[in-house]
């Protein structure tokens, strides 16, 4: 009896036992197949990816050499002398819209390598208050261009580290849109300077205030936020700027925009070394 007791009372708690691994054993089955079907979908996901990039890459390279003859043409129309005024002004209007196509392109393909993470950055000290200086000088040439007030505030040397070419392309983007999206009699303000191991630049220009519910999505690609303005654009720019800015290691985002006036910040990190002088002069 003592040993039929005892097999009974064993059998029951193996039993009771063995009840969590089969449920264990289960659960670990169903995760297994979960992770694969996860797995699966995120592979998925970064085919289509790459397939968009590709696209993106190829439809901008195969524009590129129509835009050029295209530019070329116009050009060589220009250069008669057989023509009437208007017709000269709407040849010009042509050529402005193809610089402006050829633009567009060049976004396109170094967003293109930003998806796929093949652009790599060649770090190293770059004056930031000469490109400043640099782009500032340029505004008043641009098509368009309105009579603005320039306050600027930082030193003549300001080095930040970073890619020469990129870092500048964040500084036009930013300026042009100050430009652009101003007022005649209006005021662009510049100003920069160090804070620990950062470089903050604010750059602030008068003009019809964003809309507060554009304001969630202007760094889009694609999205147009002229302020009531009939201003141009295709889109691109801030979000190039603030994806380059994010490369770099820093950020880029818009502090405030209301009141006939707005203003972004971009932040760079401060380069560790500035070239020495002597380097400077070769």
């Amino acid at each position: 009896m003592l040993l039929l007791g005892g097999f009974v009372a064993s059998n029951f708690i193996a039993a009771r036992l063995s009840a969590p691994v089969e449920k264990l054993a289960v659960d670990s089955e169903k995760n297994r197949a979960q992770r694969k079907r996860a797995e699966a979908a995120l592979a998925s996901t970064s085919e289509e990816l790459k397939r968009s990039t590709r696209y993106s890459a190829d439809a901008s390279h195969q524009l590129k050499s129509p835009v050029t003859v295209l530019r070329a043409g116009l050009e060589t129309l220009l250069a008669r002398e057989d023509f009437k005024p208007e017709v000269y002004h709407e040849l010009s209007a042509l050529l402005h819209q193809t610089h402006r196509l050829t633009g567009v392109i060049d976004d396109l393909l170094l967003l293109s390598r930003l998806d796929a993470g093949h652009l790599q950055l060649e770090s190293e000290p770059v004056n930031l208050s000469q490109l400043i200086e640099e782009w500032l000088d340029d505004l008043g040439a641009l098509p368009d261009s309105v009579e603005v007030k320039i306050d600027k505030k930082f030193p003549a040397e300001l080095y930040v580290a970073g890619e020469k070419r990129y870092t500048s392309l964040i500084v036009q983007n930013l300026l042009e849109n100050a430009r652009k999206y101003n007022r005649s009699g209006g005021c662009i303000r510049v100003a920069a300077h160090k804070k620990n191991d950062e470089v903050v630049v604010t750059i602030g220009n008068t003009g019809p205030a964003i809309g507060c519910a554009a304001q969630e999505h202007i760094f889009e690609r694609f999205h147009h936020s002229s302020g009531g303005t009939a201003v141009s654009g295709h889109g691109l720019g801030l979000n190039l700027a603030r994806e380059l800015a994010q490369l770099h290691g820093g950020d880029l985002r818009l502090v405030r925009s209301d009141d006939d006036w707005t203003e972004f910040e971009v932040r760079f990190r401060v380069a560790q070394q500035a070239p020495s002088r002597a380097a400077k002069v070769i």
